[in-house]
């Protein structure tokens, strides 16, 4: 009878070690699937954060428009240019001078040429437009000979710069620095 007690006692306390074990297994499990939630509505909410304030960036990303480039600005420039009207061979050309752009779109340009070695100073006149993207066009009118240049322009660091390039046929770079 004293095994039968004992055998008795043997399987209650199993039972009851393997009943406590279950219930921390089971309490354990569920504190783990919380868990598991709370990081899942954690990374939901950063990524909903992280969409808001990439969509707030972009709202208020820089936009450019003629008025973006109104002042006086340092240009200089270089390449090949047509000696005369078309179809005149290319020269060497290069430019030094004080560019002024206004909010409607016109400009002159007080500049030092060197055409083909040929030294002359002169004021140019010409129109240019931005767009909000901060790309535009520019046209020189070019006195002597009489020819415009025309160009395509992109506006940097929020107008204090600016560098074009040339769609006439011709292979002139140039770019302009705001003069404070």
């Amino acid at each position: 009878m004293k095994t039968t007690i004992k055998s008795n006692l043997k399987r209650i306390v199993t039972a009851a070690v393997c009943g406590v074990i279950s219930i921390i297994l089971l309490v354990v499990g569920i504190s783990t699937i919380g868990n598991r939630v709370n990081f899942a509505r954690t990374a939901q909410a950063q990524e909903e954060t992280k969409s808001s304030a990439d969509e707030s960036s972009s709202s208020r990303r820089f936009r450019c428009s003629n008025a973006t480039l109104t002042g006086r600005y340092a240009i200089r420039g270089d390449g090949f240019v047509p000696s005369g009207p078309p179809p005149a061979p290319m020269v060497p050309f290069a430019t030094v001078g004080i560019m002024t752009l206004d909010v409607f779109g016109n400009l002159s340009n007080a500049v030092t040429v060197s055409n083909n070695g040929m030294i002359m100073s002169n004021i140019d006149s010409g129109t240019y437009t931005v767009n909000a993207d901060c790309r535009g066009t520019m046209t020189i009118m070019i006195p002597a000979p009489p020819f415009q240049l025309n160009f395509n322009l992109v506006v940097a660091d929020r107008g204090k710069e600016f560098y074009l390039i040339s769609t006439t046929p011709s292979v002139v770079t140039a770019g302009g620095k705001r003069v404070e």
